[in-house]
């Protein structure tokens, strides 16, 4: 399941004040009463997280943006309107 930063951050609050990830999970359960209990992995990766960075944010993305290029772009139109049955991703397969 996917907590909000809010939800993590009460989650990391709850444990660290009652030192027990069974009162973490009833207390989340009664407090975010649509998600139910918070899963004991969770809880323990959100801690072992915590405890590593400091942050229970998600890390970032490290992957550089995609680039496209128009020489790219115009030989891949010109290929589509060559042959339009064959599919735009057959076509970009190329590069």
């Amino acid at each position: 399941m996917t907590y909000s930063v809010a939800e993590r951050v009460a989650i990391m609050e709850t444990c660290i004040n009652t030192d027990s990830i069974k009162e973490t999970r009833e207390i989340f359960g009664r407090y975010f009463q649509g998600k139910g209990l918070a899963v004991k992995r969770a809880i323990q990766a959100l801690v072992k997280k915590w405890r590593a960075t400091g942050s229970v944010a998600n890390a970032r993305k490290r992957r550089p943006p995609s680039v496209r290029m128009p020489e790219v772009t115009d030989d891949i139109r010109r290929r589509i309107m060559q042959s339009p049955k064959k599919s735009t991703r057959k076509h970009a397969a190329v590069y």
